[in-house]
């Protein structure tokens, strides 16, 4: 019985801490065989073949170019600092090399060590309490399915770590206050800084440490300022290092309608109700969590009113539970205590202040779900009469039936969802179409499997399955047009959505007559944007007009654009035309903004011999074959060319420094 177990005894301890362990393994055990999924290639190495990620590639030789650039870095977008979750993944990388498995099963490890420190905290503040309180709420937050992305997600490690690390400075926190010894304050702080290091959110810690004081110690107000001021002293730290380290600053994604409408509405009279509504969603999922999905966004989430009753309802709840909680500030309820932990960790990511990606995500509950399980594990004793306070053994023992059952059914209820949903991780493929069955309102989860599916055709042979998958494409791609169309009339300067229906238009149904308006008007809003005018050119190439079409290329070409499809359209054309001089000349100036890609310089050979210059072509094959030197498919191509061409000599060379491994 969990009620008779004594939580001062060491052996029992350890059992705890046992259970722990194997309830995070078999509850998440399942996702170690999965493979890369939704946004890992941002954070990993995910394809073997041609590695992904350059920084991560490196291994251990990556970590200082790790500390000075953003968390992502690309052409899009650059943001966010969260060097150590990025560290990790070049460790693991180094001994490992990409094996999807050994991320899985590190993230279950990094859940499993925080459900043990969690443990250690209730212990320590909770130490007047009843053991099942204390089992209750690590048994709760444990067995959560909305924790799935969090651990199931290999790219979400940056929520894991941070919460993690922060966790660990809360623990020596309290170890600081109970004995009374400055040496636990340099860890309190190093562990900040580093779940800090992980993902910004861990600031919410910097409020729950002192808030952890007021509510379980006989801190003196001097104790919790000094405390409190070192914290900021951390951040301050962090804030200088970041910027002495990075070597550009942030460049941020424009976001469209459909990742979140709030993006294009500034009056806060109609933000208010989405954000209760937001904030109704996540309290539904932490009550009945069930069907999750990997991105919500428009039209998921609807553009509520004031007058939706969702909305009333929820507004009625944050209204009743706020004024509860600061009526029982000065009392020290547990039941307030784990309300504040609720509302810090969920208020950030309810789109009052600032809109939130895909308007809900699970990950952004992390941290609030632990004063949720606080908080319900907290009603569940009180409904079913079970005194919270310490008891005798004796006493203890006589746990309430209606309980247990009720306990069994939450517990088989959860693990039942955890294990399932975490199949559905397995890949994004699986991912998306399990999650776009249950969300047939979500514009861009229709739009990101239509992407994702759109891959698979050129692995595809043709027959039933490839017409099928067709099929199947056709019908996402069809659903999110609706919905975007639908937007742009409601936010007709989202430029970014203009250009997305344009593509679909153009590129999967093959109909540039209906894609040319979007990017006119898409241009009309960003003239300077690179995409959007490459594919209003494409759109000439499309109508037969040709001419047209090299025109606007060449006239990005003049205003020295580094977007590479257009120079590779470009030589196509020229192609088509014979006129290899001007080939040439296209594809020395896309070598020259991407230097390291191995098919521009094959690009410009194939030229060079077209235009009957073999040994330049032959060259140009080379430097690939330097830049590649795995890749032994293209090295017997090479090698057969060489020898069919008379240049036996450089194909020996090749051979002999090339072929001494075995090819795949």
């Amino acid at each position: 019985m969990l009620s008779s177990i004594n939580l001062n005894d060491r052996k029992q301890k350890n059992k705890i801490i046992l259970l722990i362990f194997v309830l995070a393994f078999l509850l998440y055990g399942n996702s170690i065989k999965n493979n890369y999924s939704l946004d890992d290639d941002y954070v990993t190495v995910t394809n073997k073949e041609r590695p992904n990620n350059p920084r991560i590639q490196k291994g251990i030789r990556g970590i200082p170019k790790i500390f000075s650039t953003h968390y992502i870095e690309s052409k899009q977008q650059t943001f966010e600092y969260r060097p150590l979750v990025l560290v990790s993944f070049a460790i693991e990388y180094q001994f490992f090399g990409s094996n999807p498995h050994i991320s899985h099963f590190i993230n279950v490890l990094i859940y499993a060590f925080t459900i043990i420190v969690l443990f250690f905290i209730l212990l320590k503040i909770l130490k007047e309490y009843n053991s099942i309180f204390i089992l209750l709420i690590t048994l709760l937050f444990l067995i959560h399915p909305i924790h799935t992305e969090v651990v199931a997600n290999i790219k979400s490690r940056d929520e894991l770590l941070s919460f993690f690390f922060g966790l660990s400075s809360l623990l020596y926190a309290i170890k600081y206050v109970e004995q009374k010894k400055i040496k636990y304050i340099i860890p309190s702080m190093i562990f900040l800084l580093m779940a800090l290091l992980c993902k910004k959110t861990a600031i919410f810690f910097i409020g729950l440490i002192p808030i952890t004081y007021y509510y379980f110690y006989s801190v003196k107000p001097r104790q919790i300022i000094i405390f409190f001021s070192i914290l900021i002293f951390s951040l301050v730290c962090l804030s200088v290092f970041k910027k002495a380290m990075l070597s550009s600053n942030s460049m941020l994604r424009v976001f469209a309608f459909f990742e979140n409408p709030l993006y294009y509405e500034e009056n806060l009279a109609k933000r208010i109700p989405l954000a209760l509504y937001s904030m109704g969603y996540y309290l539904k999922l932490l009550i009945f969590p069930y069907p999750l999905c990997c991105y919500y966004g428009y039209n998921t989430i609807p553009f509520a009113q004031w007058t939706t009753p969702f909305v009333i309802i929820t507004l009625f709840f944050y209204l009743t539970i706020i004024i509860y909680t600061i009526s029982q500030i000065k009392q020290k309820s547990i039941m307030s205590y784990g309300i504040i932990i609720f509302l810090i960790g969920l208020l950030p990511f309810s789109n009052l202040l600032t809109p939130s990606p895909g308007i809900v995500a699970e990950r952004f509950v992390y941290f609030g779900s632990l004063g949720f399980c606080i908080s319900i594990a907290y009603c569940l004793l009180l409904l079913f009469k079970v005194n919270i306070k310490y008891q005798s053994e004796k006493q203890s023992k006589k746990l309430n039936p209606l309980l247990s059952i009720t306990l069994l059914l939450i517990f088989v209820f959860h693990t039942t969802l955890t294990i399932s949903r975490n199949s559905n991780w397995k890949d994004e493929i699986t991912l998306f179409r399990n999650d776009t069955k249950k969300f047939k309102n979500s514009c861009n989860l229709h739009y990101i499997t239509g992407n994702r599916l759109y891959r698979e055709i050129f692995n595809t042979k043709p027959g039933q399955k490839k017409d099928s998958l067709v099929n199947e494409i056709n019908y996402h791609f069809r659903q999110a047009l609706v919905l975007m169309e639908k937007g742009v009339k409601e936010y007709p300067k989202d430029y970014t959505t203009l250009n997305n229906i344009g593509t679909i238009y153009v590129n999967i149904f093959n109909d540039a007559k209906s894609a040319q308006p979007y990017f006119k008007k898409s241009l009309l809003l960003k003239p300077t944007d690179e995409v959007t005018q490459y594919n209003y050119a494409f759109c000439f190439e499309k109508k037969n007009l040709e001419d047209s079409a090299i025109i606007f290329y060449e006239k990005m070409i003049t205003n020295q654009t580094n977007y590479l499809p257009v120079y590779s359209q470009l030589r196509a054309l020229y192609l088509k035309k014979m006129d290899f001089d001007k080939t040439i000349e296209c594809d020395k100036k896309a070598v020259n903004i991407s230097q390291q890609d191995a098919r521009l310089y094959i690009n410009l050979g194939n030229s060079y011999i077209s235009n009957k210059d073999t040994l330049n072509g032959i060259i140009q094959f080379e430097k690939a074959i330097e830049l590649e030197p795995t890749n032994f498919p293209l090295k017997k191509q090479i090698i057969a060319f060489l020898d069919s061409a008379g240049f036996t000599e450089r194909a020996k060379k090749i051979k002999n420094t090339s072929l001494t491994n075995d090819a795949p």
